[in-house]
């Protein structure tokens, strides 16, 4: 195919570890357009959890597929019989979470570039935690949600945005339940819907929080160690036993910070944890001053129904007065839902434009 130097390669693969950025070569194209040759790869290339590949296949297509943690797979596809022929290409890619193209053409002068743009694809790349490719699904089978093990350990995981794509698929069917018991299951549905979304929101900030730094969005390690440790902490060397542990278990130190260090289920400390590492607001996503105070107390009434029941009725009452009390049931649940929802997906295309 198209003749790269295993040293070019490389230093690909050391700068394309940033959300946004794109590559160009020019390569002598070998087998590139011979009808004869069959499937081969082209370049291929993972930095931290994005992936790379570039290919023809045997029905003369070039394809490239950019994959990262936050904006899923996509797919370029070009029809070489349509490229002019030559001996050198002037080739490449582009990639960010919200587009990629695949261009070629004779390396001539007046040479016609080929550009193609991205669309999702139905297959999925992801890179594994011990640095394997997996591939989910394929055209027509779709997968999602996806867990490997290998020896008892995690090897991939479902990404932040699944995570919570699979809360509210579980809420909303949850909310199709139905019973004889009257308005206390209409409660126990509410609770156990608030309940979800708040483990949901714990389980999607977390991953991503961890995501973002494998997708080459930089952390502002300094302020997220002056937030998370005390000085007596940093004084008896808590900080050098995770940094050493993390080098041992293969396991980035933010993401031991992470685990360890901030509970994403406190609303202050999880909108603290993401501003002081990565510059983002919870206030500058979309939601007003409303909406995030109910998030807020829909946090705290879950505390309330694991603490306390799962059937208790008024979901505020150590608040009143002099608040108003707030009742479970239907109409609370699908606030509830809407609320979240709303401030994950904005909160999510948010993260997509980190630079």
């Amino acid at each position: 195919m198209l003749n790269i130097q295993p040293h070019v390669i490389e230093q690909i693969r050391k700068k394309v570890n940033r959300p946004e950025g794109s590559v160009e070569l020019i390569s002598n194209v070998g087998e590139l357009f011979n009808p004869n040759v069959g499937e081969g790869i082209i370049l291929e290339i993972s930095s931290g959890a994005q992936y790379f590949l570039v290919k023809r296949d045997s029905e003369m297509q070039m394809i490239y597929y950019y994959s990262s943690p936050g904006s899923g797979t996509w797919v370029a596809k070009i029809d070489l019989k349509k490229v002019q022929r030559c001996d050198k290409a002037y080739w490449g890619f582009t990639w960010s979470p919200q587009e990629t193209k695949l261009f070629i053409g004779p390396w001539i002068k007046g040479g016609k570039l080929v550009i193609s743009k991205g669309v999702p694809s139905e297959k999925q790349f992801r890179v594994g935690r011990d640095g394997s490719i997996i591939q989910i699904g394929d055209e027509g089978a779709e997968v999602t949600g996806v867990r490997m093990f290998f020896d008892g350990k995690p090897v991939l995981e479902p990404t932040a945005i699944e995570t919570w794509q699979n809360t509210i698929q579980g809420v909303r069917l949850l909310q199709k339940g139905k019973s004889d018991e009257g308005y206390i299951f209409e409660v126990l549905i509410c609770n156990l819907v608030i309940a979800t979304l708040v483990t949901g929101f714990e389980t999607y900030c977390k991953t991503r929080f961890i995501e973002l730094e494998k997708e080459g969005i930089k952390p502002n390690l300094e302020n997220l160690i002056s937030m998370v440790f005390s000085q007596r902490e940093l004084d008896i060397g808590v900080l050098e036993i995770l940094k050493k542990r993390s080098r041992i278990r293969t396991k980035d130190f933010l993401e031991k910070i992470a685990i360890n260090k901030i509970n994403f289920q406190n609303y202050d400390e999880c909108k603290k944890a993401f501003n002081k590492t990565y510059g983002l607001k919870f206030s500058e996503i979309g939601l007003n001053s409303n909406e995030l105070s109910f998030l807020r107390r829909l946090i705290q009434y879950r505390h309330r129904i694991i603490h306390v029941s799962p059937l208790i009725i008024m979901l505020n009452q150590g608040q009143v007065p002099p608040e108003e009390p707030v009742f479970a049931g239907n109409d609370l649940a699908e606030k509830a839902v809407n609320c979240f929802d709303k401030f994950v997906s904005n909160f999510h295309e948010s993260t997509l434009k980190l630079r």
